[in-house]
């Protein structure tokens, strides 16, 4: 029910003319993350500490205001996926589908989303073995900076925190990430017009060798 209600918002939004000003544009993510007091959710006592691992995401996020202003907010589905492992070399597998929003500004931006369920994996099969996790739900918070290399082409640098709840109690609290973000506009000549977004160019400083 949620999730079509964010849905049919997201589409009045798109018929709507501000909306017309604006393009989607799909996020794919890696770096790195650990999680801390995850014991409760994996309910493995060696899962409370993990070391470092990887973070997927994958992201659709639609623009309800005009890209054209200098702040705008987006709203979307983030797709997240922590891959890790136990102190006993276990592999484990965490999976949430949020409900997403974020705030840009300038070149920066910040942002959360909501999963009503989570996915768990068994300890020691990893990502295969993903399957529902009954009664559970999370959230996750984030900010970063975006360089807009062209306009087919954003690349962010970002941090992001995301915290569990089940029956057993919370956790992770939290799983962390840190890494890179890769966005396509699906109308680069939209995101390319006259307006508050700027694009840099391929080399360091911004504004070289556009």
């Amino acid at each position: 029910m949620k999730l079509i209600l964010f849905l049919s918002v997201l589409f009045c939004f798109g018929l709507s003319p501000l909306a017309q000003a604006t393009t989607a544009y799909i996020e794919a993510g890696t770096s790195l993350g650990r999680m801390t007091s995850a014991d409760k959710f994996f309910q493995q006592a060696s899962a409370q500490d993990t070391g470092s691992g990887f973070v997927g995401s994958f992201s659709l996020y639609y623009p309800v205001t005009s890209l054209r202003r200098i702040v705008h907010i987006d709203l979307g589905i983030q797709n997240r996926l922590n891959l890790n492992s136990t102190t006993l070399g276990e592999s484990l597998a965490m999976a949430s589908i949020n409900l997403a929003a974020r705030i840009e500004f300038y070149r920066f931006f910040v942002g959360g989303g909501y999963s009503p369920i989570d996915f768990v994996s068994k300890t020691g099969e990893g990502a295969s073995s993903l399957h529902t996790y009954p009664n559970s739900h999370s959230y996750f918070v984030e900010g970063g900076v975006i360089w807009r290399v062209v306009p087919e082409l954003q690349i962010c640098a970002v941090y992001a925190l995301e915290f569990g709840t089940t029956p057993a109690g919370s956790g992770p609290n939290p799983a962390s990430e840190y890494g890179l973000r890769f966005r396509f506009p699906l109308d680069p000549h939209e995101a390319g017009g006259k307006g508050a977004v700027k694009f840099d160019g391929y080399r360091y400083p911004f504004g070289v060798m556009k």
